[in-house]
């Protein structure tokens, strides 16, 4: 199919119909699983004719998603950007449906290049079971085309902000019926292209006020105490004070004096002869007395005071004086004579 342009649609344009072969319990199956929709009206025949259906029955967006698709083929260059739909009758396995549709309407919005076309699917009894709207994004021309960086019309970030805020889709035929008269007051306010023969100047819907939002009175910050000055800096020395002299190392202990040798006993007396009777009278002579011991060892020298300042390492421990010596025994005196015995 030839490109379609913005500039080259005109209002009554239809687009190419699309029919799909007959619908089956397997495509709608498949379907269920696709949406999550598991319902039993769609899977059990048991419980669908319980509630008063001949048989299962598929869901309703099927026939929207054959006629998105039939706008889809029809504009190969261009995005569908909403779609809305309301089902007239069910749709049951074994329907052959045609989706159709029409061009209603072509705008600008939000610098965008739009287009409306009225969709609807019919049945191989030609009952029309669903009637929906379908906007579409296109290029202007094909110089935009070539000028774009991408394969399709880019969305502006306006109407994505209109598109969080949109309005949900209508429930019920009461709600669906309401939001089809607003939408056609928006459509009388402004002029349509068959009218006028130009295209109409966008107009953009005004924003919604913002939510008022109250707010909490600000806490009351506490008074911060000010910090205390730092104390100065201490000036600094001006040369370095020169470190202090090591001390002396401590003289040694003098050695302790040796002590005096004991004087050497005395020879004890030999013992004189027996005298003969006439001298016996006499007595012998009285041994010589015991030399007298020798003097007490001298006392150790005491050993050198220690400096006034402790250096920095203690001084060597002093030597030990040596022990005096043991003072000599006094020798044993010596036996008296035995006198001599007298002759007969």
């Amino acid at each position: 199919m030839p490109r379609l342009y913005w500039d080259s649609i005109e209002l009554g344009d239809p687009v190419a119909p699309l029919q799909k072969p007959a619908l089956t319990r397997v495509h709608i199956a498949k379907f269920a699983g696709a949406s999550l929709d598991w319902s039993p009206l769609h899977l059990d025949d048991d419980f669908a004719k319980s509630a008063g259906y001949g048989s299962v029955f598929a869901h309703g967006a099927i026939s929207l998603g054959f006629a998105v698709e039939a706008i889809q083929r029809w504009l190969e260059n261009g995005r569908v950007l909403t779609s809305t739909a309301t089902f007239q009758k069910l749709v049951w396995p074994g329907d052959i449906l045609t989706a159709k549709g029409v061009v209603v309407n072509t705008y600008e919005h939000n610098g965008e290049a739009r287009v409306d076309v009225d969709v609807w699917a019919e049945n191989q009894n030609h009952d029309i079971v669903m009637k929906g709207q379908v906007t579409c994004l296109l290029w202007r021309n094909d110089k935009d085309e070539k000028k774009g960086k991408s394969l399709l019309p880019a969305v502006s970030a306006e109407t994505i902000a209109e598109r969080r805020t949109a309005k949900p889709v209508p429930r019920s035929e009461a709600d669906a019926q309401r939001a089809r008269l607003e939408a056609a007051q928006q459509q009388a306010q402004g002029t349509t292209h068959a009218a006028e023969g130009k295209k109409p100047k966008p107009q953009r819907a005004a924003p919604p006020p913002p939510p008022k939002v109250v707010k909490a009175p600000e806490p009351v910050k506490p008074v911060k105490a000010e910090k205390p000055a730092p104390p100065p800096k201490p000036a600094k020395a001006a040369a370095k004070p020169t470190p202090p002299a090591k001390p002396a190392k401590p003289a040694p202990a003098p050695k302790p004096a040796p002590a005096a040798k004991a004087a050497p006993a005395a020879k004890a007396t030999k013992p004189t002869k027996p005298a003969p009777a006439a001298k016996a009278a006499k007595a012998a002579p009285a041994p010589k007395a015991a030399a007298k011991p020798a003097k007490a060892p001298a006392k150790p020298a005491k050993p050198a005071k220690a400096p006034a300042k402790a250096p920095a390492k203690a001084p060597a421990k002093p030597a030990k004086p040596a022990k005096p010596a043991k003072p000599a025994k006094a020798p044993k005196p010596a036996k008296p004579a035995k006198p001599a015995k007298k002759k007969k």
